[in-house]
C-alpha cells in the first residue's frame, strides 16, 4: 500500500542492493517510503586510501545509489569497519536505532540474516533482533532477513518477490558502485543464478528471496 515505510539495515553501504536491490526499487515504485540504515562505511575496503577520504567518497556513492533506486533516506551510524561486534555493545548504538523505527513507524524491516556468515552482518542481525523486540513489544512488526553471502536457511519460511521489472535496475545500481567495482563484479553472476532459481520457485522470472524471521 501506498505511504507503508520500509526500513532497511545493513550493515554496509552495496549490501542492500546485493541483498534486495530489487525489492527496493519495486516498493519504490509502488509508493512506498524506504529508508536504509547504513551501520558502516565500509572504510576497511581500500586500506591503501585514506580512511577518511574512503568514508566521503562512499557516503557520498551510497545516497546517490540509494535516491536511484528509490530509498527516501539514507542513515549513516557511522560505526568502525569489521568492528561491528565490538561496536554494537555500545547500548547508545540500539537506542538511536529504537528512535529510527519511532520516526518512521515502518511496517516491515529487511536485514542480514543470522546465517550470514559474514561477522559485521550477523552482528547488525543481533542488533536489529534486539531493537525491534524492545521496540515493539506486541509483535506486530516483520522482520524478513535478506541474502548476501548465505544461500541456504531451513530455520525460516522463505518468502519471495517477483522482481523480474526492476532486476536490471538492481543490476545497473549494482555497477554504480565504483569504489568496489572488482568486488561487486565478481558477485554478478551469483546474483543472476540466485534470481533465476528464486524467480523459477517463484513462477516468474527473478526473484529475491526472504526469510520471515518474526
Amino acid at each position: 500500500m501506498e505511504n507503508e515505510t520500509i526500513v532497511v539495515c545493513c550493515a554496509h553501504a552495496d549490501d542492500e542492493t546485493i541483498g534486495m536491490g530489487g525489492t527496493i526499487a519495486k516498493y519504490a515504485s509502488e509508493g512506498k517510503n524506504i529508508v536504509t540504515v547504513i551501520f558502516s562505511f565500509g572504510e576497511n575496503s581500500s586500506p591503501w586510501l585514506k580512511s577518511e577520504n574512503v568514508i566521503l567518497d562512499r557516503k557520498k556513492e551510497a545516497k546517490a545509489i540509494g535516491e536511484f533506486l528509490g530509498s527516501s533516506e539514507t542513515i549513516f551510524m557511522g560505526l568502525k569497519d569489521a568492528q561491528l561486534n565490538e561496536e554494537i555493545k555500545n547500548p547508545k548504538i540500539k537506542d538511536v536505532l529504537k528512535k529510527v523505527f519511532a520516526r518512521f513507524k515502518p511496517s516491515k524491516i529487511f536485514t542480514h540474516s543470522s546465517e550470514d556468515p559474514h561477522p559485521d552482518h550477523k552482528a547488525v542481525n543481533a542488533l536489529v533482533i534486539n531493537a525491534v523486540e524492545e521496540y515493539d513489544k506486541d509483535k506486530k512488526l516483520g522482520v524478513y532477513a535478506f541474502e548476501v553471502w548465505n544461500v541456504v536457511n531451513d530455520l525460516h519460511p522463505a518468502i519471495y518477490v517477483d522482481v523480474s521489472k526492476t532486476f536490471s535496475k538492481k543490476v545497473e545500481a549494482m555497477k554504480k558502485f565504483k569504489s568496489q567495482k572488482v568486488f561487486i563484479y565478481t558477485l554478478l553472476a551469483p546474483v543472476y543464478i540466485r534470481a533465476i532459481i528464486a524467480g523459477r520457485n517463484n513462477h516468474c522470472r527473478f526473484a529475491e528471496k526472504f526469510y520471515k524471521v518474526r
